[in-house]
């Protein structure tokens, strides 16, 4: 909702474009011109580097990397950009379009989300619960390594709220602390393909 009832409040609206070469990686600059041009910066951009899932059909050679669409960007589209600051644990990098010599523009921002060629781990702390209630510690960690909420709620030991709410949250920090460092143990991209032990995207949710 970018405004509200009252023509107040709201938030930002981002446009996801998950990028992939010979697909739409001759499309960045048009993305950004489109928030730039038509919605006047309102409209987040954000590039996502193409991830490894179950059944997606992932390779290195349809690839595209956060310094390449860069490049892309900057010298097929004739964009300049600048750094612009990330908030707490964020996943995205963000830039902003400089305004022409005519000081037109300036506006847009683009953000990038780099996990695979400049994962952000260290400073991730998202945590998933999939439509059937497991929870998953890391977007790209095995389907071993989730803890199914749903049953602990089904079948709790205790009547007590109280006792019942303490038992579910042992639970959830005994599954955050076996979180791996990076990329679900996998190392890199190419281990997360090898692997095929995760979910397909559609049955994580965002």
């Amino acid at each position: 909702v970018r405004v509200g009832l009252d023509g107040t409040g709201g938030s930002r609206v981002k446009i996801n474009c998950v990028v992939m070469k010979g697909f739409n990686d001759d499309e960045l600059s048009d993305f950004v011109k489109m928030s730039e041009d038509r919605f006047d910066g309102d409209v987040d951009i954000r590039f996502i580097e193409w991830m490894p899932f179950n059944d997606n059909g992932w390779n290195t050679s349809r690839f595209v990397s956060y310094v390449d669409m860069m490049d892309k960007i900057s010298n097929e589209g004739k964009m300049q950009m600048e750094r612009i600051g990330d908030g707490p644990n964020d996943t995205t990098k963000w830039w902003r379009v400089q305004p022409g010599l005519d000081n037109n523009g300036g506006k847009a921002r683009v953000g990038f989300i780099t996990s695979m060629s400049e994962h952000f781990c260290s400073s991730c702390n998202r945590l998933r619960i999939t439509a059937d209630g497991k929870i998953k510690v890391c977007l790209f960690g095995s389907n071993e390594k989730e803890v199914s909420l749903r049953d602990i709620m089904r079948n709790h030991q205790h009547d007590d709220p109280k006792l019942q709410e303490e038992e579910l949250g042992k639970v959830i920090y005994a599954a955050v602390q076996k979180k791996t460092f990076a990329l679900g143990g996998h190392g890199n991209a190419e281990g997360i393909a090898k692997a095929a032990d995760n979910r397909p995207m559609t049955l994580i949710g965002g």
